[in-house]
């Protein structure tokens, strides 16, 4: 009896209980990476997301999808930081102010309306692939050509993925999105310094449909133009 109680004692602190080292490791990190505050916003505003992701999921007792997310929040982190360290000088420079997180941190920030790119368009992706469709390669080509009819603007690639998936799974997917949509455009001439990508996994839904509708305008790649 008392080997049955041991049992289910290690079976209760293994398998049912909140994620508390992981949220910490990922809390820990993001503590780390506070220089990617300035000097990458983007994946250090991905990582707060995430973050937040796995308290919610922790507190309403979703310990395994708290888990994934706080794991996935603790890597976001390290690539925020060591993002930030590259580009640490620049951003350091006298004259350079602290980007304005509020674009990133709005947790209502998907709308139905398709994001204004400054002349480049959205391309989708076929279920589980990363692959360009032919119709995404056509679009990725007149992106090219904007970008290069104007070399003055840099290029954020940002990829999304549909809900189905874990978490890290999908951040894995949604980077692998980014990378080829980078990879395509630098084979058409576009500057490779021009061109950053993140990726958002399931965060950042176009359509919070649950229908094939919405699952494939989520699966996409969106460019943030800057000047």
């Amino acid at each position: 009896m008392r080997r049955l109680f041991a049992v289910a004692a290690i079976c209760l602190a293994a398998c049912g209980g909140p994620p508390t080292q992981q949220l910490a490791e990922a809390e820990s990190a993001i503590s780390d990476a506070v220089l990617a505050k300035k000097c990458a916003p983007e994946e250090y505003a991905a990582a707060l997301r995430m973050y937040a992701k796995a308290e919610r999921q922790s507190a309403k007792g979703d310990y395994d999808a708290a888990e994934s997310s706080a794991r996935a929040a603790r890597k976001l982190a390290i690539k925020a930081r060591n993002k930030a360290l590259l580009r640490k000088a620049d951003c350091l420079a006298p004259g350079n102010d602290p980007t304005d997180l509020s674009d990133f941190l709005d947790p209502a920030e998907a709308t139905d309306k398709e994001p204004d790119p400054g002349g480049m368009r959205t391309v989708f992706f076929d279920y589980n692939v990363y692959d360009l469709t032919p119709t995404a390669r056509k679009t990725m080509a007149d992106n090219a050509k904007w970008l290069l009819n104007n070399p003055g603007a840099k290029v954020m690639v940002g990829g999304h993925c549909d809900r189905r998936g874990s978490t890290e799974y999908n951040l894995s997917l949604g980077e692998k999105r980014a990378q080829v949509a980078l990879k395509y455009l630098v084979s058409l001439g576009v500057d490779r310094n021009r061109v950053a990508i993140i990726s958002y996994g399931e965060e950042q839904p176009l359509d919070y449909g649950d229908n094939d509708r919405a699952f494939t305008r989520n699966r996409r790649a969106e460019f943030s133009v800057r000047p």
